[in-house]
């Protein structure tokens, strides 16, 4: 006799989240498994959107825009942990990619972090948008694998990561293109300009080094990570393409060419 194929359970849920509808689908050994994993990548991406929406009162960003130059700021990890990946690819890019908003003098290299201590030589306007919804994704993949998950999605409007089986996906962008992807462990990100549909998070992109106005445009990076995929978007659109090419290499990432589907 051969032994019975396992079951397998699998369950996807929708909500509106980080100024976007987030996808999340999971599958494990059983449906409480899953329900229960399902549960714990929303609230990761709560976790994450509380701690980092740029004005929420109370926030580690908005406390950070708060805080007198030089003055001491504790923050928690996951602030710290996104903050240390903004610093470095702002040294990556010399200073091309900025979290810091050209609306206060302080840039990402003004920006001192040790850990959960973050001191900022110059007042600064922090806004993480071109990073953190990559990290809340990565962070919800995370509390599912914990959970017993043996494969799932998280889409975050246009940040995305797939884990434990190989998908093939159709993501639109923002000029109504597509692309055909197929992704193995892996994290999609695709940035497009900003739109009278867009969320209003979106403020437009600029060149961290000089504040000055950058036109959007459409952009897709596959990375290991979704906060690498997010960012490396921005990097993209904001560095000379000789270096762009160095900086995907570096941290085994890839562009992809947006092209129609039918």
């Amino acid at each position: 006799m051969f032994a019975a194929e396992p079951k397998i359970a699998k369950a996807s849920r929708l909500r509106p989240l980080l100024g976007t509808l987030v996808a999340v689908e999971a599958e494990g050994p059983s449906e409480e498994r899953v329900a229960d994993a399902l549960e714990a990548a929303f609230s990761a991406i709560c976790r994450v959107d509380q701690l980092m929406h740029p004005r929420r009162v109370g926030s580690d960003l908005a406390r950070l825009t708060a805080a007198e130059a030089g003055a001491s700021v504790t923050v928690d990890a996951w602030t710290g942990e996104v903050l240390a990946l903004a610093a470095e690819l702002g040294r990556e890019t010399r200073g091309r990619f900025d979290p810091c908003l050209p609306s206060a003098p302080g840039r990402i290299a003004d920006v001192e972090i040790r850990s959960t201590e973050i001191v900022c030589r110059r007042r600064v306007d922090l806004d993480l948008g071109g990073i953190a919804k990559g990290f809340a994704v990565d962070r919800a993949v995370e509390a599912m694998q914990a959970r017993g998950c043996e494969a799932g999605l998280v889409n975050a409007g246009g940040d995305l990561r797939v884990f434990g089986s190989t998908r093939q996906l159709v993501v639109r962008t923002a000029d109504g293109r597509a692309l055909l992807v197929e992704l193995r462990e892996q994290a999609l990100a695709v940035s497009g300009p900003r739109t009278s549909h867009s969320p209003p998070e979106h403020r437009g992109f600029y060149a961290g080094d000089t504040g000055a106005s950058v036109d959007g445009r459409s952009i897709a990076i596959v990375a290991p990570t979704a906060a690498l995929a997010d960012a490396l978007c921005k990097c993209a659109l904001l560095c000379e393409p000789a270096r762009v090419i160095e900086l995907l290499a570096s941290y085994g990432a890839r562009r992809l060419e947006v092209a129609g589907v039918s």
